[in-house]
């Protein structure tokens, strides 16, 4: 097991499915799962980042595996969780993360072509994984994390599905929580403010120096006038995967330094 700096170790012999855990709070959650003794697996479509999550995972002694999934085409969806299933006999976590951003104005109609994939990736995706996912999930009990979004209690302008996909999280959240009760498996959602990740310094002419210069803003939208690290998010999700969270079900946690107002960025 690799070195883990937090000093607890809550996930010894789990086995830890994160969708989008390549990257950015997806590989934050990987990161720390697999520290606290949890074999992770990175779901995801981006064959060549996860496969360097993996490899790094693996380098300090953790556990991973990488499962390619689109969210967006439900044959590559039920074509994961079978490939789950054949390898693994339980699943005690579930990280519902990967989404992507699209921008387009109601009034022009320019949101048309991101309905599709937006709903597709970050909300029918989500609940199919799950679907197919919950025969591994009761057989010892399970925790599931839904990632909703701070957009999702704001609204912004240009942003609407995203938006509305995040704020639909936390219903879906609950009913989850209801369906699943019964199966010893718990279902919270967490809210992130506005996070450094790849999503906003990685499209950057040079993405080190925009994530530097991210790291070091100050905002006036959250009380601690900073943005986040995806280790922050990462805490809270674990948090809330462990035992320690054993009472808490139909949640959803904001993590966003005290963030109120319009958004930011």
């Amino acid at each position: 097991m690799q070195t883990n700096p937090w000093g607890t170790i809550r996930f010894t012999d789990k086995i830890a499915l994160i969708t989008g855990g390549a990257s950015g709070i997806g590989r934050a959650i990987a990161n720390r799962l697999s520290a606290e003794g949890a074999h992770v697996i990175i779901a995801d479509n981006n064959a060549e980042m996860a496969h360097e999550t993996v490899a790094k995972i693996e380098a300090v002694g953790g556990k991973a595996t990488y499962i390619e999934v689109d969210l967006a085409d439900d044959e590559s969806v039920i074509a994961a969780a079978r490939a789950v299933t054949e390898k693994f006999s339980a699943l005690h976590v579930l990280v519902n993360n990967a989404a992507i951003l699209r921008t387009g104005k109601i009034e022009d109609g320019a949101w048309l072509p991101n309905w599709e994939p937006e709903t597709a990736i970050g909300l029918r995706g989500w609940v199919l994984i799950t679907q197919h996912l919950l025969p591994l999930l009761k057989q010892e009990g399970a925790a599931i994390v839904n990632l909703s979004s701070e957009a999702g209690f704001l609204g912004r302008p240009g942003q609407w599905i995203y938006d509305a996909i995040k704020a639909g999280l936390v219903s879906v959240t609950k009913t989850m929580a209801y369906e699943f009760v019964e199966y010893g498996i718990r279902v919270n959602a967490v809210a992130p403010g506005w996070i450094v990740t790849e999503m906003h310094y990685g499209g950057a002419s040079d993405p080190a120096a925009q994530k530097k210069a991210l790291e070091e803003l100050t905002i006036s939208s959250c009380i601690m006038k900073r943005l986040a690290k995806p280790e922050e998010v990462a805490a809270a999700i674990t948090f809330l995967l462990s035992d320690d969270a054993s009472y808490i079900t139909g949640q959803t946690i904001h993590v966003d330094g005290g963030r109120w107002g319009m958004s930011v960025g």
